[in-house]
C-alpha cells in the first residue's frame, strides 16, 4: 500500500531531480540501451551522487517513473517494464481529480504514447502538476498542457496497492 511517506518521498525526489534536469537524457531514437539499464539499477543515493558530480543519467518515460517508484520502495519488479505493461498491470481510473502524488498518467490510445507521474494533485479542477520525462530534461507541467502535446487519450494508473 502506498503510504503518505512514500508519496512525500516521490515528490521530494522529483523536486531534487528537477534541479539536475539538464543532466537527464532520453534514449536516442526512443530506444533503450545500456545507459538505461545502468541508470534504472542505481539506488537513489548513487544516482544523486552521479548528478551532483556532473554526471548524466538516461531513462525513457516509463522507466523514469518505475525508477522513482523503486526509490520510494513501491516498485515490486526487478525491471522497469514499459508504458503498455504498466497499463496491463496497474488499476485504471479516469478522473484526474482522484489522483494523488505518484499516480501514473498515460497519454495516447492502445499501449500508450507517453507516461508521466502526478507531482501535485488538483482534487478541485482535475489538472494536477505532473513530472514528465518524455525528452531530454524534465518538465513540471500541468496535465492539460502535456495532454495538448500528446495523442488524444488520458488513462490514470493507481499505485495505491503497489
Amino acid at each position: 500500500m502506498a503510504t503518505d511517506a512514500q508519496r512525500k518521498h516521490l515528490h521530494a525526489l522529483a523536486t531534487e531531480l528537477y534541479k539536475y534536469r539538464g543532466q537527464l537524457d532520453y534514449p536516442p531514437g526512443d530506444r533503450r540501451d545500456g545507459r538505461d539499464w545502468y541508470s534504472f539499477h542505481l539506488t537513489e543515493t548513487q544516482a544523486l551522487t552521479i548528478l551532483k558530480h556532473g554526471g548524466r543519467l538516461q531513462f525513457d518515460c516509463s522507466e523514469f517513473d518505475a525508477w522513482l517508484l523503486k526509490c520510494a520502495g513501491l516498485w515490486p519488479w526487478s525491471s522497469p517494464g514499459w508504458t503498455g505493461s504498466h497499463l496491463a498491470t496497474l488499476p485504471h481510473y479516469s478522473d484526474p481529480r482522484a489522483a494523488f502524488v505518484g499516480a501514473l498518467v498515460v497519454f495516447g490510445p492502445g499501449g500508450g504514447h507517453h507516461e508521466a507521474m502526478v507531482y501535485t494533485p488538483d482534487p478541485k479542477n482535475g489538472n494536477p502538476m505532473i513530472v514528465s520525462h518524455g525528452r531530454p530534461g524534465l518538465d513540471l507541467i500541468r496535465l492539460r498542457d502535456e495532454a495538448a502535446r500528446q495523442p488524444p487519450g488520458i488513462t490514470m494508473l493507481s499505485i495505491a496497492h503497489l
